[in-house]
C-alpha cells in the first residue's frame, strides 16, 4: 500500500508542475531561512555554557536608585566593597577579584641580535589582572603550570595556548619564559591554559596576578574609595549551591549600608548578583569581549523564522484545497472502487510528505550555500560545523513533522471528506471545498505578516539614519584616535608626541586626554557643589582632557570659557545637564563657584552644551571636563581632508619615533560610534532579508491562486469578451478580489508593527517618530508587489481567444 501511495502521489505531483513548483521552491527558502535562523539562535544561546557549573557563576554587580526614582546598573564594584563581600557572604565557595586592562605583550631579546618583539591585542581580546581564586570561579583546562598557585605571587602571568604559541615556537616552552607588559613590567610565565571556546565571553589571551596590579598600583589606577569605581574593576564568584542564592543576595543588600546613604538618610546603591547565563544578553549591564546580543532581538528572529515556515506550509494548504474540484472526481472514483477515507487522508499526505522531504534537501543545501552570509548579521564563526551537529537533524526532522501536518493534514480531510456523488456528478463547489474563506484568511495572514516586516524594515533604516545624523554635541568625522601607556615615561613624553603630529602638515589639531567624548567608558563619583554640606545625590561623570580638547571636537562652550593647560585637576567645564540638576536657571550664575571632586577642588570655568557620552539609548548625564595629565591615555588627531592614508602613515611613524617600545593601533572615531549600533544594524539587515523573503513566499502564493482562478473563469472571461468587456476591465476583476485582500491584510498589520516598533524604540533616549507615511508606503509596496503577481495570469487571461476558451470539451 505504502509503494503504492508513493507512485501515485509522485506522479500527481509531477503532474502538477506549476503547483508542486511554487510549493517546492516556497518551502525551500522557509526551510533554508529557519535552518540559518536557527544557526544564529543556537550559537548566541550557546554562550558561556562550556564552564563547568556555569549556573551557579554570577557576576557582582551594583543598583543605583536615581532621583527620578529610575534604576541605573553598573558593572563596577569599589574596592572596599570587594573585602566587605568577601568576607560577609560565605555562601561564595571562590570569589575572584580582576581588573581589566588594555595591555600589550612585548619580548625583549637580551642579547640585542634581535629587535623588540611586540604582540597587540585582537578585536574582542580583553586580558585581566586576576586573583588565583578567579581560576576556581572559571574552571580552565590547564596546559602547564599549578593551577592553585600559577597567580598567586609577584609578576606572574599564565597565557592562553594562542597566545603561548604566538609569543613563543610553541607552548610548551613558554614556561618559565620573562614578557613584558607594555614594555615596562617584566612577568614569568607559570601556567598556560587551552584556549577559550569561541562561544565565551572571557576571550581573555592571558592573566596577570592580582599581586602585579597592586605592586603597580599608580600606573593601573589602582585605588579608590567607596565613593569612587571604575568598570574595569569588577568580582565574580561561584555559589556552593543555586539554594544559597537567597541568602547570599540577602548579605549582599548589608554590604555598603553605611557607605552609600545619601544626605536623607536612605542608600541609594545596592550590590546584586547577576547570572553568568545573563551576561551575553543584558542590555543594562555591558561585557568585554564578545558582542551583546538582546534576547528580545533572538526571541524576534525565533519567531519571524516560525512565520516563514508558516507562510510556506500556509501556500500549500492555499493551492490544495484550490485544486479541491479538480480532484473531486478522482475521490469519487477511488471512494466507488473502495478506498476508504483513512486510506485517502494516507495518499493525501504522502503527496505532502514528499514534497516536504525533498524541501528540506533542497533547503538544507541552500542554508549551507548562504552560511557565509551570516557574518552581515551575527557573530556565528565559519569554522563551526552546521549539518554535521545532531541539533541540526533533530531540528529537520522537527520541522519535516510539523510542516508536514500543518501544510497537509487540512487539505487531507477537506478533500478526503467528499461524498461519491457529489464528486462525480461536479457538484464540488469551491465554497463546498471549504477553500473559499480558508484561503482568503491565510492570504490576509501572509501578507499581514510580510506588510508588517516591510513597516518594520522602514522603521529601523530611518532609526539608523537618525542615528548617523544627530547632531551628538561634537565633532567626529576625520578624528581619529590612538591609545598609548600611563606610565611616568610615557607621561613625561605626552608633549614631544603631540608635538611631533603637529608638525604633519595634515594635520588641524591633537588632543590628548583618558577618553573621547562619546565612548561608553563609565568613570563616576561623588561630588559636592559649592559650600554645600553633602554630596550631591546623583554621580558626575568625569572626562579628563588637556586644553585642546575643545578645538579637536568642536565643543560648543555656552558660558564662560574652556580650560587652560594644567597638569592637575583645577578648574572644569560642567555640561548643560550638570547644571540643570544644581538648580541653575541661567548657567552665568554658576561660574567661578567650586565643587569638591574626590580629594580636589575644582573651579567652574565655563559650561559646555550637552554631548553625547553614550549611545542614543541613554539620555545626558552630569558630566565634567578637567584636566589631569597623569591619567591620559588616547590621542585624537584632527585630519585635514586630503591624502588620508599618507597621513594615517605619517601618524605612525611619529608615533614609532617618541614612544618606540609601544605598539600603535588606531581607528576614526566614526567608525568607534558605529560599533554601539551593530545589534540594531544587524537587526535591520536581518529584517530586510526576512522580510523579502515573506514577501516573496506570500506572492508565490498569490501567483499560484490567480493562476487557478484564471483557469477557472476561462469561459467567463471569453463570454465577458464576446459582449464587450476590455482587457482592463478583465484584468481588474481578476485583480481586485486579491487586492481587497491585501489591503485588509495592512489594516491588521498596521497596528502590530507600530506597537512592536514603538517598543522597540523605547530602548532610545532619542528616537525618531512613527509617521503616518510610513504605513501608507508600506500598502502601497505590498499592493504593487500583489499586483504584479497576479497581473501575469490576469493579462494572459484577458488576452485569450474567446473562441478558444468557449470551445467544449
Amino acid at each position: 500500500m505504502y509503494a503504492n501511495n508513493f507512485k501515485i502521489a509522485l506522479r500527481t505531483l509531477l503532474k502538477n508542475k506549476i503547483y508542486t513548483g511554487i510549493n517546492l521552491f516556497g518551502l525551500t527558502i522557509g526551510i533554508a531561512a529557519a535552518l540559518l535562523i536557527f544557526r544564529m539562535v543556537t550559537y548566541e544561546l550557546s554562550f558561556n555554557k562550556e564552564f563547568e557549573n556555569y549556573d551557579h557563576i554570577v557576576r557582582l554587580v551594583s543598583e543605583a536608585t536615581q532621583v527620578d526614582g529610575g534604576k541605573y546598573y553598573s558593572t563596577c564594584t569599589p574596592l572596599p566593597a570587594m573585602d566587605e563581600m568577601e568576607a560577609k557572604v560565605p555562601q561564595f565557595a571562590a570569589f575572584g577579584r580582576i581588573m581589566e586592562m588594555n595591555t600589550n605583550l612585548m619580548i625583549r631579546d637580551e642579547s640585542q641580535e634581535r629587535s623588540l618583539q611586540k604582540y597587540a591585542l585582537g578585536e574582542d581580546e580583553s586580558p585581566f589582572f586576576a586573583e588565583q581564586d578567579f581560576t576556581n570561579v572559571f574552571k580552565l583546562n590547564w596546559l602547564a603550570g599549578n593551577e592553585k598557585t600559577a597567580l598567586t605571587e609577584l609578576a606572574t602571568i599564565i597565557l592562553t595556548k594562542k597566545w603561548a604559541e604566538k609569543c613563543f615556537d610553541n607552548w610548551e616552552s613558554a614556561m618559565g619564559k620573562t614578557v613584558y607588559l607594555e614594555n615596562i613590567i617584566p612577568v614569568v610565565v607559570t601556567g598556560v591554559v587551552d584556549n577559550l571556546p569561541v562561544n565565551c565571553d572571557f576571550t581573555f589571551p592571558f592573566l596577570v596576578s592580582y599581586e602585579t596590579l597592586k605592586n603597580n598600583a599608580k600606573l593601573f589606577n589602582y585605588s579608590g574609595d567607596w565613593g569612587s569605581c571604575s568598570s574595569s574593576n569588577q568580582v565574580y564568584a561561584r555559589l556552593e549551591d543555586k539554594a544559597d542564592r537567597t541568602a547570599a543576595v540577602s548579605l549582599l543588600a548589608m554590604v555598603g549600608e553605611k557607605e552609600y546613604k545619601n544626605s536623607s538618610g536612605k542608600s541609594g546603591k545596592a550590590h546584586i548578583m547577576q547570572p553568568l547565563s545573563d551576561l551575553h544578553y543584558n542590555e543594562d549591564l555591558n561585557h568585554s569581549g564578545s558582542h551583546r546580543t538582546s534576547k528580545s532581538r533572538l526571541k524576534l528572529l525565533s519567531f519571524i523564522g516560525f512565520l516563514i515556515l508558516i507562510m510556506a506550509s500556509f501556500n500549500f494548504i492555499n493551492l490544495a484545497t484550490a485544486q479541491a474540484t479538480l480532484r473531486a472526481k478522482e475521490v469519487g472514483v477511488r471512494k466507488t472502487l473502495g478506498s476508504s477515507r483513512k486510506e485517502l487522508i494516507g495518499q493525501f499526505m504522502s503527496e505532502t510528505g514528499i514534497l516536504v522531504l525533498v524541501s528540506v534537501v533542497l533547503g538544507a543545501n541552500l542554508a549551507v550555500l548562504g552560511s557565509p552570509l551570516l557574518k552581515y548579521v551575527s557573530d556565528v564563526p565559519d569554522h563551526i560545523p552546521f549539518l554535521s551537529q545532531p541539533k541540526v537533524w533533530v531540528f529537520l526532522g522537527i520541522i519535516a513533522l510539523v510542516i508536514t501536518l500543518l501544510a497537509g493534514l487540512y487539505p487531507a480531510l477537506r478533500l478526503s471528506g467528499y461524498q461519491p456523488v457529489r464528486a462525480l456528478n461536479n457538484n464540488v463547489s469551491h465554497e463546498s471545498s471549504g477553500g473559499a474563506a480558508v484561503r482568503k484568511s491565510l492570504v490576509v495572514l501572509q501578507f499581514a505578516v510580510a506588510q508588517a516586516l516591510i513597516i518594520g524594515t522602514m522603521i529601523t533604516i530611518l532609526q539608523m539614519d537618525y542615528i548617523q545624523s544627530r547632531d551628538l554635541g561634537f565633532s567626529k568625522d576625520l578624528i581619529y584616535t590612538f591609545n598609548y601607556n600611563t606610565d611616568s615615561l610615557t607621561v613625561a613624553r605626552q608633549s614631544a608626541l603631540k608635538q611631533t603630529l603637529l608638525q604633519i602638515p595634515t594635520v588641524e589639531a591633537v588632543s590628548m586626554s583618558a577618553d573621547q567624548p562619546l565612548s561608553g567608558n563609565t568613570w563616576k563619583t561623588n561630588w559636592r557643589f559649592g559650600d554645600r554640606p553633602e554630596d550631591e545625590p546623583y554621580a558626575l561623570s568625569i572626562k579628563m582632557a588637556d586644553s585642546d580638547y575643545q578645538e579637536t571636537f568642536a565643543l560648543q562652550i555656552i558660558e564662560g570659557r574652556y580650560l587652560m593647560p594644567s597638569d592637575t585637576m583645577r578648574e572644569g567645564v560642567l555640561n548643560e545637564t550638570a547644571i540643570k540638576k544644581l538648580g541653575f536657571q541661567n548657567p552665568a550664575e554658576a561660574i567661578g563657584e567650586h565643587f569638591t571632586v574626590g580629594r580636589y577642588s575644582v573651579k567652574l570655568v565655563g559650561v559646555v552644551k550637552d554631548f553625547h557620552t553614550h549611545s542614543l539609548r541613554n539620555e545626558h548625564e552630569p558630566t565634567v571636563i578637567t584636566t589631569a595629565k597623569d591619567e591620559y591615555s588616547q590621542a585624537a588627531v584632527k585630519i585635514r581632508n586630503g591624502d588620508i592614508p599618507n597621513t594615517i602613515a605619517a601618524i605612525q611613524t611619529g608615533f614609532d619615533k617618541v614612544l618606540p617600545e609601544q605598539i600603535f593601533g588606531g581607528s576614526f572615531m566614526d567608525e568607534n560610534i558605529n560599533r554601539f549600533y551593530e545589534d540594531e544594524q544587524r537587526l535591520s539587515a536581518t529584517c530586510r532579508g526576512l522580510g523579502l523573503l515573506a514577501i516573496l513566499i506570500s506572492c508565490l502564493g498569490l501567483f499560484g491562486l490567480a493562476t487557478h482562478a484564471a483557469t477557472q473563469r476561462v469561459k467567463e472571461i471569453g463570454i465577458r469578451k464576446v459582449l464587450g468587456a476590455s482587457v482592463t476591465g478583465i484584468i481588474s476583476l481578476l485583480s481586485k478580489d486579491f487586492l481587497k485582500l491585501v489591503i485588509l491584510a495592512m489594516v491588521i498589520a498596521a497596528p502590530v508593527a507600530w506597537w512592536l516598533m514603538n517598543s522597540w524604540l523605547e530602548d532610545f533616549a532619542y528616537r525618531v517618530d512613527i509617521e503616518w507615511w510610513v504605513f501608507a508606503a508600506a500598502a502601497f509596496v505590498a499592493v504593487a508587489i500583489a499586483f504584479l503577481s497576479v497581473s501575469y495570469q490576469s493579462v494572459r487571461a484577458a488576452m485569450m481567444n474567446p473562441v478558444e476558451s468557449l470551445r467544449s470539451e
